[in-house]
């Protein structure tokens, strides 16, 4: 009896710590905009597409400036589908900044085999899709 008590208690004590290790981790606002009042379920309850969305903003996606070349036959971002699944208030960005550019919103090919390039249409920046590295 007193062994089943000492394993549930640790069994408890381990789901704290597993909850408590998510919610301490701050959620980014652009996976809070995209994912709406959907977030809980399909995110914080699913700490491993957490940590691929993080990794995805934090190391993956870069934004870039470089010169449109005539030669160039990257994607525009004009051409990309919004995901506006969970969120249906997403809208386009009217204006590209990228400081605040939340690629989230959008339908881009996020796990390529090889780097993806995207051009914003009408600039020198370019949105650079690293792959994924697995561990």
């Amino acid at each position: 009896m007193k062994n089943k008590i000492h394993y549930s208690f640790i069994i408890l004590l381990m789901t704290f710590i597993g909850v408590n290790n998510v919610y301490s981790q701050e959620i980014n606002p652009k996976i809070q905009e995209v994912y709406g009042s959907k977030l809980q379920e399909l995110v914080i309850n699913e700490p491993e597409h957490l940590s691929r969305l993080n990794d995805l903003l934090d190391n993956r996606i870069k934004i870039i400036e470089s010169d449109v070349s005539p030669l160039e036959k990257y994607t525009k971002l004009s051409q990309v589908t919004l995901l506006n699944k969970y969120n249906p208030s997403l809208i386009r960005d009217a204006v590209f900044n990228p400081l605040v550019f939340n690629p989230l919103k959008y339908d881009f090919n996020f796990f390529p085999k090889s780097t993806v390039v995207y051009r914003v249409d009408g600039t020198n920046y370019l949105i650079v899709i690293n792959p994924q590295i697995l561990k």
